[in-house]
């Protein structure tokens, strides 16, 4: 090279490249750390069916039983909405009137965070409450939620069988206790089960020979079902917290209650009552093909990754079901974010793949193998360092 360089002839030369070229253990070392560091990084980086975005939207549903939608409008929505009209920063309300409901949907500028949404919102609904116009007799207060996107569900978890709906919520809490225990997991939500509630039904003319009155059997049941404590006991030198507990936790001892005594007579409540177990009001309903099940919706941690808190719940019931706690239980999973995550990241590592194969292959047939692997050195450092951070940025926000 130095005998055909003609004298007086200076070459230029690029100073990133001969920093490289004199340093190449450097060179190498740095490549393997952005390397390595960009593959951990993507490895353990969040993967997510959607954006975790914070969404400035609020939701107001005002129960108003007994009302026609005009009602609705002009003592529920129209003062709510003139109180809602001073906040700044809101963009859009949109209210719906309805037979026995109002609902109003407020979105709010980005700039506002939802939990400022929220409390502004609730404001208002404080001041809407001293206009003369609002409605005094709402039987429950409003419902205020904001939109969360965390709060849907990962993963549903179905259990169907020949079994009582109650036994199948009894195999759902314990799962729960389970699944709950994972990290990943910020909680989950048991649904398709109706909670039972107690009923005594007083029985007007026997209640009446009997001179009990309705307050009678409220005052018995209330002095009855109570704990309380009663003080420490000293057992071998330690002291023992003394608790008694009156709690009516069955029917046969609530049958017999003593709901007045008087000469030397004591009226039970079985006597002047019916008492029975029944389903409250309907909430929810959960059916697969069909047929009724107890579903379990589980919901993640917001940041943790989507794939592998599914794949800990799997494991779980898989073991559940080994230990036996499942038998005779079928279970099945809908709505499985993880599937589609899968696919789309197997797309786009496809796509990746693909497009570095097509570089190399241009390189090398318009540049030849000796030039193609300069060029294909620099671009690899150069998408190996850009990869890390971004993986690096994503994987912090």
């Amino acid at each position: 090279m130095e005998k055909n360089k003609p004298i007086g002839t200076k070459f230029k030369e690029f100073a990133l490249s001969t920093i490289a070229v004199n340093n190449r253990k450097t060179v190498y070392l740095v490549l393997a750390i952005l390397l390595i560091g960009g593959i951990s990084s993507y490895q353990n980086m969040s993967r997510e069916a959607f954006p975790e975005i914070q969404i400035p939207e609020i939701y107001v549903n005002v129960p108003y039983p007994g009302n026609s939608p005009e009602i609705v409008r002009d003592k529920i929505i129209k003062p709510l909405e003139k109180e809602l009209n001073t906040i700044a920063g809101i963009d859009e309300i949109k209210s719906t009137a309805m037979q026995d409901f109002g609902i109003i949907n407020i979105k709010f500028d980005f700039s506002v965070s939802p939990d400022d949404a929220k409390d502004l919102v609730e404001e208002a609904y404080n001041d809407a409450k001293t206009d003369k116009r609002f409605a005094k007799d709402l039987p429950l207060p409003p419902t205020i939620a904001q939109m969360d996107i965390t709060a849907m569900p990962i993963i549903n978890l179905n259990l169907s069988g020949d079994f009582p709906v109650q036994y199948l919520n009894n195999k759902a809490e314990y799962l729960e206790d389970l699944i709950e225990a994972i990290p990943e997991i910020s909680g989950i939500e048991i649904r398709g089960v109706q909670d039972r509630k107690l009923k005594i039904e007083v029985n007007k003319f026997k209640a009446e020979a009997a001179k009990v009155s309705f307050q009678d059997i409220e005052a018995a049941i209330q002095n009855d079902n109570l704990m309380m404590g009663a003080g420490n006991m000293s057992i071998d030198g330690i002291d023992h917290f003394v608790v008694i507990d009156g709690k009516l936790n069955s029917i046969d001892k609530l049958k017999q209650l003593v709901v007045k005594h008087e000469d030397n007579d004591d009226v039970f409540l079985h006597e002047v009552a019916d008492i029975s177990f029944g389903d409250t009001d309907t909430t929810s309903f959960a059916r697969q093909s069909d047929n009724p099940v107890v579903m379990i919706d589980i919901k993640k941690r917001s940041g943790s990754n989507v794939i592998n808190a599914i794949d800990k719940v799997k494991m779980v019931i898989e073991e559940a079901s080994e230990d036996g706690v499942l038998d005779g239980i079928n279970y099945t999973y809908t709505n499985d974010q993880s599937n589609q995550i899968r696919s789309q990241v197997s797309n786009l590592e496809n796509s990746i793949i693909f497009g570095v194969i097509l570089v190399v292959a241009v390189l090398l047939f318009f540049l030849g193998l000796r030039n193609a692997s300069i060029c294909w050195g620099c671009h690899s450092f150069i998408h190996v360092y850009v990869f890390h951070v971004i993986t690096l940025f994503w994987s912090n926000t």
